[in-house]
């Protein structure tokens, strides 16, 4: 392959316009061998790049059953686009740069690298041999079968034939690589596994807490799902160019740095929990979506649903103090609902049409409704029953692929349930239910179901499915009645509880279900009273606090109403609750954030009123007796309280902050709050000398997390001279491409560079356009990070004009929810911002 060649097809009878080939028209030689060896060089080649497909028309017909071998020269370029077959660039301990060579194939990338047939049905076995510097570390997916020097300083290894499996899980590395290594058990019938996790030189031994992880989490799913892992080791390789988190090639894991490595003395606890779930997620992936791969990408949420919701499942057995599940309630649920309740969603089963469609949807549908889906289900039918029909499916469609309907079938088979009747709606229909519930006799709920969006405003013709919902109703911990069994299936039901309504009841008890709930405002205010008696556990408290922000943004009860059932939480302390707390504030203070400053300043004081005095309670000061949650509460506590402008939390910012940047004293700021530093700072006043001292910080960083600390930290200055000094940073040398994110989430969430940020996009768009469209997902973030916490007809009216004229081809799933997403903002600051501006009045926050 050249740089100019073009992604092409080879031609079949099967899918005749996906299956892949690259290959340049001069360097194209055939061998055919079958019943005689024929010379093809005359075979014509055609292209159609629209397609990315090549036809190969031979000379001669060839019999049935003829075995026939292809053979093709190519050459390839070694890229920096973080796709196909490409370079990526770091600096080593002594400040040299240096390179590595590495792989990134999903979703159909692996054509850049070598001609193939690129799409997940089309297994094969690969042999691959890779000739390179006498002194770099190479690995592919298998181990090495040889090793031959070869003279002039270049050696050859050739590795050991992989097991069928999917162009885009191939992966080959070549770097100067340090690792280390551990050996998982060989329990549950299988033999031991190596598995090390390699770095740059010098930062290996940061992986120590990945690969401990690792082994556990790999012993775990080789016994949750009854198949030995079934390769003869397990790589996983920091990676400092890297578009997404990490990627499950079969045998050779590749990962962002942030992503494995972790220093105990010098990273922030935030990004261990994140590891260990990533760790875990990505060795699922070699049983889902390795062992067993989606037929085509129609079917990706069988790869990336199951993936999720097994990584959280190995890190609440690996770290069950973490409460892991209760953090999916806010982390994974939630994010799932947000995106579904837009027109511009999609299916988890999503139809694909073409390459420029599949990296779009790799997003929060796939993964986390996906997951929460699965999460529902493994609930209703029992877990044991779920992981035992989970385990029929892999060992009858090992090494092979498979359909969402064949997943329903092996779960069907195991529970007695039809599975695939009542969960086809939650897989092939977008969108999700709201359940309103009304109240009509002491003892009588009316349950009625219909789609919930964003906007509040449904037609007939998008209300048409009925969901099999189960309704998880719980009457208080002193009734004995169980009612958490009932299914709804129907547009409505009326029940008869064994209780007058005046006491307590919810529906979906600890937040399993995958819908919302839209109660009477005077239940509302009910269930407000029942969280101060203790009757709502985390989860429902999580889901509570969800439900009623979603049903206030998109009409279906008044902000007043959200507001004050936040107000019933003042005594909580519960870091996941706050987390979800903090989100329904900072999605009303993004859509509110050019409103008038004594409203914007009035939602501050109630915020701050409720934060503040959790701050003395957990300090600033991180001890080694303190457990993961307490450690992650402190630092959330505070990082709320300086965005809410706490004047005592944003002194004692500064105070730290000089400490650390003056003094050189490091232990002003431990780790852990030191990005919420940086942001307390630049947010409140922070000028030239502030500013210097973070970047400083970003340049000296010792570790990849500490870089992302202090470049997000650049997003939040305040002065308009200072937004352009980090909007041009974001694209200059010193920021890796795959960095950029960090920066702009900063920006777009810091109200006074909102607009500067866009301006800046607009005015770059040839830069920005030329270094991030060919990575897709990249790209995609960047245009939605750009542009989707606007809130007004104008800015919609911009945006959709100056995309008007640009083929958006390759991101406009996230155009068109970024766009949705404004629009949600301004109808719900048009129909509700008196509603705001009296209740901070009655409520003294307002004069």
């Amino acid at each position: 392959m050249s740089e100019q060649g073009k992604r092409q097809v080879l031609p079949t009878n099967v899918r005749p316009t996906h299956y892949t080939l690259t290959l340049t028209p001069d360097l194209v030689n055939f061998t055919f061998i079958g019943s005689e060896v024929v010379n093809c060089e005359a075979a014509k080649i055609g292209y159609n790049a629209q397609e990315e497909t090549v036809t190969l028309t031979f000379p001669q017909e060839f019999p049935s059953g003829t075995t026939v071998s292809l053979y093709i020269e190519f050459t390839g370029i070694l890229n920096d686009k973080m796709v196909g077959f490409y370079r990526s660039s770091y600096k080593d301990k002594s400040g040299n740069t240096k390179y590595m060579a590495t792989t990134q194939f999903e979703a159909t990338e692996a054509r850049r690298a070598f001609p193939s047939w690129d799409e997940p049905a089309i297994k094969a076995t690969f042999d691959i041999t890779l000739n390179v510097p006498s002194d770099m570390t190479t690995l592919s997916n298998m181990d090495v079968a040889s090793e031959t020097q070869l003279g002039d300083g270049k050696k050859e290894v050739k590795f050991n034939r992989t097991p069928i499996m999917s162009t885009y899980l191939v992966a080959f590395i070549v770097g100067d690589l340090g690792y280390i290594e551990a050996h998982t058990t060989g329990d549950h019938n299988g033999k031991p596994v190596l598995m090390r996790v390699y770095a740059p030189k010098g930062d290996e031994q940061h992986g120590a807490f990945a690969l401990n992880v690792a082994t556990q989490a790999l012993e775990y799913f080789a016994e949750v799902f009854g198949i030995p892992y079934p390769l003869p080791k397990c790589d996983m390789v920091a990676v400092p160019d890297f578009e997404a988190g990490a990627m499950e090639n079969w045998g050779l894991i590749t990962y962002r740095t942030i992503r494995i490595l972790f220093d105990p003395k010098e990273s922030d606890a935030k990004f261990k929990q994140r590891m260990a779930y990533t760790v875990s997620h990505e060795l699922a992936h070699q049983w889902f979506g390795n062992l067993v791969t989606m037929e085509w990408w129609d079917h990706l949420w069988l790869n990336e649903g199951f993936a999720t919701w097994v990584g959280y499942l190995a890190v609440d057995k690996i770290f069950p103090d973490w409460d892991i599940w209760t953090q999916f309630v806010t982390e994974g649920l939630q994010t799932g609902l947000q995106l579904d309740a837009l027109r511009s969603s999609h299916p988890i089963e999503v139809p694909v049409n073409n390459t420029s469609e599949i990296p779009q949807i790799f997003d929060a549908i796939s993964y986390y409704k996906g997951a929460s889906v699965i999460r529902m289900l493994s609930t209703f039918i029992g877990e044991n029953v779920f992981l035992s029909g989970i385990r029929r499916y892999l060992k009858r469609h090992e090494f092979s692929n498979a359909s969402t309907d064949d997943l329903w079938k092996a779960l069907t088979e195991e529970s007695g349930n039809d599975v695939g009747q009542f969960m086809t709606g939650w897989t092939r229909v977008v969108g999700y239910p709201v359940l309103t519930v009304k109240e009509p006799a002491p003892d009588t709920l009316e349950i009625r179901q219909c789609r919930f969006l964003s906007t509040g405003v449904i037609s007939p013709e998008e209300d048409t499915t009925d969901w099999w919902v189960p309704l998880g109703i719980d009457l208080g911990p002193e009734t004995q009645n169980d009612m958490k069994s009932f299914v709804l299936t129907q547009k409505e039901t009326t029940l008869k509880l064994p209780l007058k309504t005046s006491d307590f009841y919810q529906l979906n008890a600890h937040k399993t279900g995958v819908f919302r709930v839209n109660y009477t405002p005077e239940r509302l205010v009910k269930l407000g009273q029942a969280v101060k008696l203790g009757f709502l556990n985390v989860s429902d408290r999580i889901g509570a606090i969800a439900d009623a922000g979603a049903l206030a943004t998109s009409g279906y009860s008044k902000t007043s109403s959200l507001l004050s059932f936040i107000k019933e939480f003042e005594d909580e302390d519960k870091y996941i609750v706050w987390c979800e707390i903090s989100g329904r504030f900072r999605n009303l203070l993004h859509a509110w954030f050019e409103q008038p400053t004594p409203i914007y300043q009035g939602l501050l004081a109630f915020n701050r009123q409720l934060i503040s005095k959790l701050v003395p309670k957990f300090g600033w000061e991180y001890s080694e007796n303190d457990d993961h949650m307490t450690n992650m509460t402190r630092t959330f506590v505070i990082k709320m309280a300086g965005r809410a402008d706490d004047p005592d939390t944003v002194k004692e910012a500064f105070r730290r902050f000089n400490i650390f940047t003056k003094q050189k004293d490091e232990t002003a700021l431990h780790p852990n709050i030191r990005g919420v530093a940086f942001e307390i700072v630049l947010s409140h006043g922070g000028g030239d000398e502030e500013f210097e001292a973070i970047l400083k910080v970003y340049r000296e960083a010792k570790t990849a997390d500490q870089k992302t600390e202090a470049l997000t930290g650049l997003g939040f200055a305040q002065r308009d001279d200072l937004i352009q000094r980090a909007l041009k940073f974001a694209i200059c040398e010193e920021v890796k491409n795959q960095d950029i994110i960090h920066l702009l989430i900063s920006l777009q969430f810091n109200h006074n560079s909102r607009r500067l940020l866009w301006n800046f996009v607009k005015d770059n768009w040839d830069l920005i356009h030329e270094r991030y469209s060919e990575s897709r997902a990249l790209f995609g973030h960047v245009i939605k990070y750009c542009i989707q916490l606007f809130s007004s007809e104008d800015d919609i009216a911009d945006i959709e004009k100056f995309f008007s004229n640009k083929d958006c081809k390759a991101f406009e799933r996230s155009l068109q929810q970024s766009l949705e997403n404004i629009r949600v903002n301004a109808a719900w600051l048009k129909r509700d911002s008196k509603d705001v501006e009296d209740w901070l009045k009655a409520n003294g926050f307002l004069k």
